[in-house]
């Protein structure tokens, strides 16, 4: 459920990017970065914690579906990231665009 671009140029930009991206390895970098900056401020717990609490609310009426779960919290998970983590991010991802592409 990550953001898509929404516009023509940055969907024909998005995918060579990100095979870019992928194959050097800064996709898993930024990744790894990312999920090692979530954990330190409790973000990953938060969201394990809630998540359990919602699916065992849902095995009352007969469980609930991982997709159905993802499109429940995605919204609330993504508001929620730390303000700090999603502008050092931004500032990677910032960077390396710069280096990538010219403007």
């Amino acid at each position: 459920m990550p953001s898509v671009p929404r516009d023509n140029r940055s969907a024909s930009l998005y995918a060579p990017l990100r095979r870019r991206m992928i194959e050097n390895g800064d996709w898993d970098r930024i990744a790894a970065r990312l999920a090692r900056e979530l954990n330190e401020k409790g973000w990953i717990d938060r969201f394990r914690d809630l998540s359990k609490e919602t699916a065992r609310r849902a095995e009352a009426t007969g469980g609930v579906s991982v997709e159905t779960l993802m499109t429940e919290l995605w919204p609330q998970a993504e508001d929620e990231v730390p303000t700090v983590v999603r502008q050092d991010t931004i500032g990677v991802i910032r960077k390396l665009l710069e280096r990538q592409i010219e403007f």
